[in-house]
């Protein structure tokens, strides 16, 4: 009883594991703000390693946001490791955290904070 009880909670903790990666993935692309896209689609994700190129420009803004959602939550999802989820544009902590002229939009910052609420209320 307690192997399988052991087990089953293994594989929900794992399971977990990869929703929240997920969760927090799309939205933190989908609320990076969209100009020419660069910003948004440049959100990499990997396992056991940090990203540390940039995707060039490649067309369509509106495309950008799904493009990166969907190859970001393909490199890093499984058991363990270490998840790293990153964005080399250099304009991306301006973004993130504001400037004297710009408001801070804090697309990473409030999603960790929306989902570690979430698993608060959820598991106590």
């Amino acid at each position: 009883v307690i192997l399988n009880f052991a087990e089953q909670t293994a594989e929900q903790i794992k399971e977990l594991r990869i929703n929240v990666h997920k969760e927090l993935v799309a939205s933190v692309v989908m609320d990076t703000p969209v100009d020419t896209g660069m910003a948004r689609r440049n959100w990499q994700a990997a396992k056991d390693s940090i990203p540390t190129g940039i995707i060039p420009y490649a067309g369509d803004p509106g495309a950008a946001g799904a493009q990166a959602v969907s190859e970001a939550q393909a490199q890093a999802f499984g058991e363990d490791g270490t998840f790293y989820f990153v964005n080399n544009v250099h304009y991306v902590p301006y973004l993130e955290n504001g400037t004297s002229k710009m408001a801070a939009v804090g697309m990473a910052k409030k999603n960790v904070e929306r989902i570690k609420n979430n698993l608060r209320q959820q598991y106590g």
